[in-house]
């Protein structure tokens, strides 16, 4: 007789090993697309949105790609590794700069600050790739936390090299800045 528990026992194992799979260290990113809203694209004065999928994730440079809550305590959680980057004074085209915000965790009444202050961020940084993530899509194919950022680093193979979820550490600030620095270097040999 198959004991039921053993039965939910097995289940939550299969779903966690999922879980764990879903993005790993030295796997590639899973795909997803965001047909709706989508990448900000400056056009003059004005931003529109056009579709994205992470197949525009280009080989043969580094991406440090954010996965943002679209949150206010998000900026918070960003903050230390933006003034890195900042003063690392990196060379345009040195590597891709992707934020994938989710607009499906933003909290009930936020929509048209969020989308404003995304607006104004791209103007700042025409360089960065922006997504608005309507539907959450990134959350349910990377299976990441809900609430939080993710910084994801990937190779100029597509190999993903760091992944942390939640708040990053004066050390995890430095590994990331390490690695994606000696990213740099490889693609340019």
């Amino acid at each position: 007789m198959i004991n039921i528990k053993n039965i939910v026992l097995g289940l939550s194992l299969i779903g966690a090993s999922a879980f764990c799979a879903a993005i790993e260290l030295g796997g590639t990113l899973p795909s997803f697309a965001v047909p709706s809203k989508g990448e900000l694209i400056l056009d003059g004065d004005k931003v529109r949105h056009q579709a994205w999928s992470t197949a525009q994730i280009s080989t043969g440079s580094p991406a440090l790609i954010f996965h943002v809550a679209a949150r206010m305590s998000s900026d918070g959680i960003i903050a230390p590794i933006k003034e890195r980057l900042a003063q690392g004074n990196y060379e345009p085209g040195s590597f891709q700069s992707i934020s994938v915000i989710n607009l499906n965790d933003a909290l009930w009444g936020t929509a048209g600050l969020v989308s404003s202050e995304l607006e104004k961020n791209k103007r700042e940084h025409p360089e960065a790739i922006l997504v608005a993530d309507e539907k959450g899509s990134g959350i349910d194919a990377w299976q990441l936390k809900k609430g939080t950022v993710a910084f994801i680093l990937v190779d100029h193979n597509g190999k993903i090299r760091y992944l942390k979820e939640g708040k990053l550490s004066a050390d995890d600030v430095n590994t990331i800045i390490a690695l994606l620095d000696e990213e740099i270097t490889r693609s340019k040999s």
